[in-house]
């Protein structure tokens, strides 16, 4: 890996491979767009984890953490990094909520 900062540990990297792995077989199984799947999947999370923060479940934790992985997954499917991926994106993040606060003058 180049030297980049990185987000995932190396045990996640190994997870997150290996679960991608196993997700990739059990898809291509069923004959599944596997990149399909995934957002399938990322959407009925998103519906669920919803339904149990409104409902005030602290179980939403963990299915958030299942939609992290499945993101995951779908930066892999695309043959990015994660890592890379993370870096860009937590730059954008940060400039565009310095760029929302400043509009709202908030310190």
């Amino acid at each position: 890996m180049k030297s980049e900062k990185r987000s995932l540990t190396e045990f996640a990297e190994e997870e997150i491979r290996v679960i991608h792995s196993l997700s990739k077989k059990y898809n291509s199984s069923n004959k599944k767009d596997h990149s399909k799947a995934l957002l399938a999947l990322m959407g009925k999370h998103m519906i669920e984890i919803k339904k149990l923060f409104e409902n005030r479940d602290p179980h939403f934790v963990v299915e958030t953490g299942d939609l992290v992985i499945l993101c995951l997954e779908l930066i892999k499917e695309a043959g990015k990094s994660p890592d890379a991926v993370m870096a860009k994106c937590y730059k954008r993040y940060r400039q565009k909520l310095k760029i929302k606060s400043e509009k709202r003058k908030i310190k």
